[in-house]
Order: C-alpha cells, then structure tokens, then sequence
C-alpha cells in the first residue's frame, strides 16, 4: 500500500512541478569494458584492425571497440623480450577544466569498481583502491584487479589515470598485462 502511494505522489509531482521524472539507467561503460576484458586473454586480437602507428618498439592498432564519449581508442602493442605486451586504451575526455576532469576521472573510476567480469562461464569482481587527484599533482591513477582472479586474469589491471599534458588535462581508461610487480626483479643480462 505504501508503494502504490508513493508512485503515485511521484507521478502527481512529477507533473505538478512540470519535472520529468526518470528512472537511472545503467551506464553502458561496464558492458563496454566487459567487451574488452573478454578479448584480453588473446592479446586483444578481436579487438584490434589496422596499423594507426608503427615504431621501434611499440605498434598502435585502431580498435573496434570505442566506449561511449571517448575522443579516440586503440591497443598497443610493446615489444617485450619473451611476448608482446599488449594495451587497450581510451581518451575519456580532455579539457583545460581540472574540476571537469576530476568529475570524469571519478565517475569513470565508481562505474568500473565492483564491475562483475565475466570471464568463460564464471564471473570475477573489480577491485581497487581509489586515489584523488591533486591539481599541484600532475598525474593521478587508480587501479583495478581482478579478486580471486584465476591464472588467465591473474596479470589483468584496469586503470582509470589523470594526466596534465599542457594545457589539458586528460583522463584515460586502459586495461592491460601487467608484466610484473613494481618492485619485482626482472632479468639481469651479464
């Protein structure tokens, strides 16, 4: 009984007040993301078409797969000494605003946290820690992993960063294998 009275008091503002009442939709970034995570297990072969860029060391693909209000996107592809590495990227946004930048940078970062990954037929949780950009700060980044990750995710992370680059500020999402921890040796060539 209750609910039925505030249904219809809401209806009853909603056009008293010449208010348009919506109901929240569920941002399409996570379905988005999700497209992404399923093709990083092979290297993002799914998602990458032609050859954007060519260097020494790094080969930027176009990609099929552009979130919704992102400027550009693409994977790239690091030479490594054992297996290409690969990275897929997307400009979320790019003002000289760093309030407006902040704004992005935090939605961005609550609608990936907690995001449920399907990954073969189970399904996993993002995790990570949130970290405030600063403006006397020049790049801020907070990272996403996989909890209880299987082997095939164990190496996965998902970042939103905010960097200056004068005179925008630009905030990123990417998803990429983590080669190794920070403070993780690698190998020591005599």
């Amino acid at each position: 009984m209750k609910y039925h009275f505030l249904v219809t008091a809401l209806f009853i503002y909603s056009f008293q007040s010449g208010a348009q009442f919506r109901i929240p939709v569920p941002s399409a970034i996570r379905s988005e993301v999700q497209k992404v995570i399923e093709d990083y297990p092979g290297g993002f072969s799914n998602s990458r078409t032609h050859i954007i860029v060519e260097n020494p060391q790094t080969i930027e693909y176009a990609t099929r797969w552009k979130p919704s209000g992102a400027e550009e996107a693409s994977v790239v592809q690091y030479s490594s000494g054992k297996r290409a590495i690969y990275t897929w990227q997307a400009l979320m946004l790019s003002t000289e605003s760093f309030e407006e930048a902040v704004k992005q940078y935090k939605w961005l970062y609550t609608q990936i946290k907690g995001m449920n990954v399907k990954y073969v037929v189970d399904m996993y949780t993002l995790e990570g820690k949130y970290y405030a950009p600063e403006e006397s700060k020049k790049f801020t980044v907070s990272a996403l992993s996989v909890a209880a990750a299987p082997p095939q995710l164990k190496k996965l992370k998902v970042e939103v960063a905010m960097q200056y680059e004068f005179p925008e500020w630009k905030v990123k999402l990417l998803v990429y294998d983590k080669e190794r921890e920070d403070d993780e040796r690698g190998d020591i060539n005599d």
